[in-house]
């Protein structure tokens, strides 16, 4: 899908690394393992300033440990730009010195099986089931932007589409306004990144999806 995740998204400074931006700006991901005991304290840098990350004022609060895992996009002036999700649920997106790290290649060609089942972000779901032809999965999914009060808009997803390797490709058709994502698996991650034209204002399927459990049933 050309233009979803091939570079720094156009106009953003070189030194961000923000979530909003993390699924759609990049395709090469890799899983990152923070090294050292679990004392090892590894802080995430901000990318606030021009001499971020790499500047001595921009180390951040969040940090992560020896032996926890990231999910690693593209790397800047010796430091990867990086997702992590603690225990209680919540992410930190941010630079990690890459000297603290050691990444590792995904599997290119998981079995088909490793597709299936519901994966989900925030309030965003995406489920996997086997479809009649073979080669392919049914895909369905729903994401949400609630404003205020009960102002809220929604997306779907509903068709089927086969994997390439560790990439998936969903449209709901050619036109340059129809719905377009990009699935990869990364390990143990569901990273998603959309066109922006996946339901009503605001509503994205972009994100890192983790796995929730069987998939739902089919409509």
């Amino acid at each position: 899908m050309p233009g979803l995740a091939y570079g720094q998204l156009e106009g953003n400074p070189e030194n961000w690394c923000r979530g909003g931006f993390f699924t759609r700006e990049y395709s090469d991901f890799k899983i990152g393992m923070v090294t050292g005991s679990r004392s090892n304290r590894v802080y995430f840098n901000r990318d606030d300033s021009d001499d971020c990350p790499a500047g001595k004022n921009c180390r951040g609060r969040s940090f992560v440990v020896g032996g926890d895992k990231l999910l690693v996009s593209r790397s800047y002036k010796g430091f990867a730009c990086s997702w992590f999700v603690a225990p209680n649920g919540r992410e930190t997106v941010g630079w990690i010195a890459e000297s603290s790290i050691k990444t590792s290649q995904p599997d290119v060609r998981p079995a088909l099986s490793k597709w299936l089942g519901s994966w989900k972000y925030a309030d965003s779901e995406i489920s996997f089931t086997d479809n009649k032809l073979a080669g392919f999965l049914n895909v369905t999914g729903d994401a949400y932007w609630k404003g205020l009060g009960d102002n809220i808009h929604v997306g779907e997803l509903d068709g089927r589409s086969a994997p390439e390797g560790n990439l998936l490709e969903y449209s709901d058709g050619d036109d340059e306004y129809d719905c377009k994502v990009t699935m990869r698996l990364i390990g143990d991650y569901l990273v998603v990144a959309d066109n922006l034209k996946c339901g009503g204002v605001n509503v994205t399927f972009s994100g890192v999806y983790r796995r929730a459990g069987p998939a739902r049933p089919v409509k």
